[in-house]
């Protein structure tokens, strides 16, 4: 592998483990402090009564939240679409990353659809398990969209920017 090349790669995987450390900062933690006695406290106390997860609130009833939020939608208040926007935007990274990261293993439209899902399904799963959070239905599907929206974009604009320019023809 050429020396720019493996210094490219290595930038780029450096970039998406910074990515995935601030989203988890962002999405479990809420910016905050991590404390791994108080996780591993919370994952015992599921360990021991895990019924508890079941007792628990949380959207398990797909677009509820969705709805509500583009319902309560207001040009006035720029922090009441912070949710719907903030879910999506989170995870457009990500889209963008898988393909450029896995390029040659076939980062397809399905492999980051399922990749975003199931990472989004994980920070869900945390949540419920170690009590930092609820689970909601709603933040699969706006993270999972904003992963597509991701590819999308590296679609658009970043591979297509790479294509080779065509050779004139000369007369």
């Amino acid at each position: 592998m050429k020396p720019r090349i493996l210094l490219i790669k290595t930038i780029l995987i450096a970039g998406f483990v910074v990515y995935l450390y601030l989203l988890i900062k962002l999405i479990l933690f809420k910016w905050g402090p991590i404390n791994i006695q108080s996780l591993f406290y919370q994952l015992q106390q599921t360990l021991h009564q895990p019924d508890m997860i079941f007792n628990r609130q949380g959207n398990y009833t797909p677009f509820r939240e969705i709805s509500r939020g583009i319902y309560s939608l207001s040009i006035y208040d720029p922090f009441s679409h912070t949710n719907l926007m903030g879910n999506i935007i989170a995870f457009i990274p990500f889209g963008i990353f898988i393909p450029m990261i896995f390029r040659r293993k076939g980062a397809s439209f399905i492999s980051v659809f399922v990749l975003s899902l199931l990472l989004s399904l994980c920070f869900e799963f945390t949540q419920l398990v170690l009590y930092i959070g609820t689970f909601d239905v709603d933040d699969l599907i706006l993270n999972t969209f904003g992963g597509v929206v991701g590819y999308v974009v590296y679609i658009l604009f970043i591979r297509s920017g790479k294509s080779k320019p065509k050779k004139k023809k000369s007369i």
